[in-house]
């Protein structure tokens, strides 16, 4: 089974959002494919379950999040081994966060683009954010 891992700062809105669309497109197209999700900062947040519009959006694509109760976890609380990808949701914000911890300046990231609000609306962000994870799955099936 190959295995994503999608990060954020908060592991609330952008990386949960992601994980569920993942996970849902997996099951559709009958993929051994697994997502989880994780953030950079997740103890700068006092809340710490997915984030409404993350939720809104996840409704609008007719997907039943999995883990709508889970709190969110921090990337040090996971074996990064385990993991075929490592992606950041946005290269801007998360990069310098990865490039400054020595232990996982040492994984592979990836970078996406997805920006969080308030400087983007998640109306706008997270639907950009479905078409990539789609893309992403095609490309890792082919």
């Amino acid at each position: 089974m190959k295995k994503v891992l999608f990060v954020c700062t908060a592991n609330i809105h952008r990386s949960r959002f992601a994980e569920e669309v993942f996970n849902y497109l997996c099951a559709k197209h009958d993929k051994d494919y697994h997502a989880f999700s994780a953030g950079l900062r997740v103890g700068d947040y006092s809340f710490r379950k997915i984030y409404y519009p993350a939720l809104e959006n996840l409704k609008a694509f007719n997907i039943v999040p999995t883990r709508p109760n889970d709190l969110s976890k921090h990337i040090k609380d996971l074996n990064l081994e385990n993991y075929d990808k490592i992606i950041c949701m946005d290269e801007v914000e998360h990069k310098p966060m990865v490039n400054s911890d020595s232990k996982l300046s040492n994984y592979n990231f990836e970078y996406w683009n997805i920006t969080d609000m308030p400087k983007v609306d998640s109306n706008v962000s997270l639907p950009i954010c479905y078409k990539k994870v789609g893309n992403l799955l095609n490309e890792m099936s082919s």
